[in-house]
């Protein structure tokens, strides 16, 4: 019998007797990997985010967009966002456009 690399699931040989508990095994294997991808509970180490999970990284990033996109608005609406107060003469300078 040989195993395969990733997740060690049985692949008989083809003179080997199939057990029909080898194959639940390897089912149950599969359903509980599966399992952890669906529900984003998979850890991916690579990601560049606090949480390692697909689904806690989308998170994360789609939580940074919102906070990006609130913060632009704010610029937006503030109608001095670049002002310099001059403290020698107490007057304020608006930067840039």
């Amino acid at each position: 019998m040989k195993y395969t690399p990733n997740f060690n699931l049985k692949k008989p040989n083809l003179t080997d007797s199939i057990l029909i508990s080898d194959i639940n095994e390897n089912m149950d294997t599969i359903d509980a990997e599966i399992s952890g991808l669906k529900e984003g509970t998979a850890s991916i180490p690579d990601l560049e985010t606090v949480d390692k999970t697909l689904a806690g990284a989308i998170n994360e990033v789609k939580n940074e967009v919102i906070k990006v996109k609130q913060e632009m608005a704010n610029h937006v609406i503030d109608s001095m966002p670049h002002a310099y107060k001059n403290t020698d003469n107490n007057k304020t300078y608006r930067l840039g456009f």
